[in-house]
């Protein structure tokens, strides 16, 4: 059977996966038991960031090369086939001796005569690359192969980013960037069966919106939304979940140690003392006001209204 058309018949699973991660692992099994590549890595920048956390050059899925991941992404420093934001690539083969000095002891390890590199494009930029070693001479068979497979990495690549932006849009509020309905009753699910300790639902808005929008205008009104949003995210952190369900409405669900509500509620309400609005909060704990979280919410957001009346901020 033609190479080319074992490439696709053995790839034919590469767009099913959810991560890139998962990608690399499908080719570097490809390339390794199918085309008889005795080592190899995968160089690549992830391209979909939804924390805002700053994204870094790593190497991915080694093989053949007796380094883990930590150790090889500690080479990049040294300028192999990357340098600040720029890849270096060959995309073909050369004989080991050429090989940046910094990796030319990792492939001599390997027992590696000839490297080659093949860029990993997205959107017209370059975002990493297929880095192999051979211990024989590769033909122009191999050459041609290799640039199949990385043209064919990269349109998988290509679509997965495209699906998680698109996942990642469906499920957050654009303005906050915390989630919305449909991606807080999909974390809450997930959230609900992997943890065995005590949920409180809670339920945030501001005193006075319309006011604020009123007198200070939209755009002050949006920049204190952004804000209550980053207050919630920052505080409730990897304990929990916040998500925007529509103006300036706000719905958490938190792991605690103590169910008293009161005394949650009042510590959730210090977060904004020194803040230029005012909130009123309800909580609920799953379990003992309801059995689901539509449920809670509803308990919830009676108990809001009972402080906004004690308070006099009932709008």
């Amino acid at each position: 059977m033609h190479p080319l058309r074992t490439l696709i018949e053995q790839s034919s699973d590469w767009a099913s996966v959810e991560r890139c991660r998962d990608l690399f692992a499908k080719v570097a099994d490809v390339l390794q038991h199918t085309f008889g590549v005795e080592s190899g890595m995968f160089v690549y920048r992830e391209q979909f960031n939804p924390k805002d956390k700053v994204s870094t050059v790593q190497v991915y899925k080694p093989w053949g090369l007796g380094y883990s991941e930590s150790e090889l992404t500690r080479f990049i420093d040294g300028g192999a086939w990357f340098s600040g934001d720029t890849y270096v690539v060959t995309e073909t083969w050369l004989s080991v001796k050429e090989a940046p000095p910094v990796w030319k002891q990792v492939w001599m390890d390997a027992g590696v005569q000839y490297v080659g590199a093949w860029k990993l494009n997205v959107q017209g930029s370059c975002v990493g690359a297929i880095v192999l070693g051979r211990r024989t001479k590769p033909g122009q068979m191999d050459t041609d192969i290799m640039a199949a497979c990385a043209t064919h990495v990269s349109l998988v690549l290509d679509m997965l980013i495209s699906r998680r932006i698109a996942e990642h849009a469906s499920c957050h509020d654009p303005l906050t960037n915390v989630l919305n309905r449909r991606g807080f009753e999909k974390e809450f699910t997930c959230m609900q069966s992997q943890n065995d300790s005590s949920l409180v639902m809670g339920i945030l808005d501001l005193n006075e919106f319309k006011d604020i929008n009123d007198s200070l205008g939209h755009l002050e009104g949006d920049s204190i939304l952004i804000d209550v949003a980053q207050t919630l995210h920052k505080q409730i952190g990897q304990y929990g979940i916040v998500a925007r369900f529509g103006g300036d409405e706000f719905v958490f669900a938190v792991t605690v140690d103590n169910t008293n509500v009161d005394a949650i509620t009042e510590y959730i309400l210090s977060w904004f003392e020194n803040k230029n609005y005012t909130v009123s909060v309800g909580c609920s704990v799953l379990g003992i006001d309801g059995e689901d979280w539509g449920s809670c919410l509803r308990i919830a957001d009676r108990h809001l209204y009972v402080r906004k009346s004690q308070t006099g901020v009932l709008e």
